[in-house]
């Protein structure tokens, strides 16, 4: 399947899941779905509650056959951050691996600012400038290496490199000044304070490396375990799909949809 077909499948999906109908959209004899990793079967989930979807951007990896977006799905009339992964053959659904933050506003959250899909992944970026597919897997893989070990220092940020949370600005930010954090974060600083909860980065997968666009797509769990007399609970297993925007071979920006699930989570794919 090439690109076009991958997006128009992908968008048809989506209409099946608004409309609640799994027959208008062809699913593969052993299609398998999960919602934050719990299996849902044909018709459940997503199919009984998604009214619409939202500021979605989205991509696709015809090598891989992969389709992914980015944004909102509207649920009992309440936004909500979403990332859907569809791995697609023959002109069917055979996976769909959904992200659901359940989490829409707060210190690492703002749900509303993904309604404007920045327009920085669309741009082309320009033949001397960009990286194959190997320097893009290369680059996203080592944020989360950097993440393992808390060392800001081992991912290659770009100077204007600013990291995005279910919407939220986190980085650079005068609110997480004015939080108990009570620091002003750039990327790597923000890695560097991770140390105390010991995360460990796992099930790291790349769907979709877009090299004319500079962009690649990963789903990870990294588990942050508890930091004893810590100003925030977030601690768990962080069901994450991001958006790395790769420029001259540097980590231009970052979007991560994710959702909190119970420390030690068990993976699904």
């Amino acid at each position: 399947m090439d690109e076009p077909a991958l997006h128009r499948l992908g968008e048809q999906y989506l209409q099946a899941l608004r409309q609640g109908d799994p027959e208008s959209v062809p699913l593969a004899r052993h299609h398998r779905a999960t919602e934050n990793l719990k299996e849902v079967p044909v018709g459940a989930g997503l199919w009984r509650g998604a009214q619409a979807f939202l500021g979605l951007q989205a991509f696709a990896d015809a090598v891989q056959r992969q389709w992914c977006c980015l944004g909102v799905v509207v649920i009992e009339g309440q936004r909500r951050p979403f990332a859907l992964r569809l791995g697609c053959g023959d002109g069917q659904v055979c996976e769909a691996e959904a992200v659901v933050g359940s989490d829409p506003k707060g210190h690492f959250a703002d749900v509303d600012q993904l309604l404007r899909p920045d327009v920085l992944y669309d741009a082309p970026v320009p033949p001397a400038r960009s990286v194959d597919r190997a320097g893009l897997q290369r680059a996203a893989d080592s944020y989360w290496s950097a993440l393992q070990e808390s060392d800001g220092s081992m991912a290659r940020f770009d100077y204007r490199c600013d990291r995005y949370d279910n919407g939220k600005k986190i980085t650079n930010n005068l609110s997480t000044l004015l939080s108990p954090d009570a620091a002003v974060h750039t990327v790597a600083s923000c890695v560097n304070a991770t140390r105390g909860a010991r995360p460990l980065a796992r099930g790291r997968s790349y769907p979709v490396l877009d090299v004319g666009r500079g962009v690649a797509i990963s789903l990870v769990m990294v588990d942050f375990h508890p930091v004893p007399n810590s100003p925030r609970p977030d601690n768990g297993s962080f069901y994450m799909m991001a958006a790395f925007k790769v420029v001259d071979g540097h980590i231009r920006q970052i979007d991560e949809i994710r959702e909190i699930l119970p420390l030690g989570v068990a993976l699904a794919w």
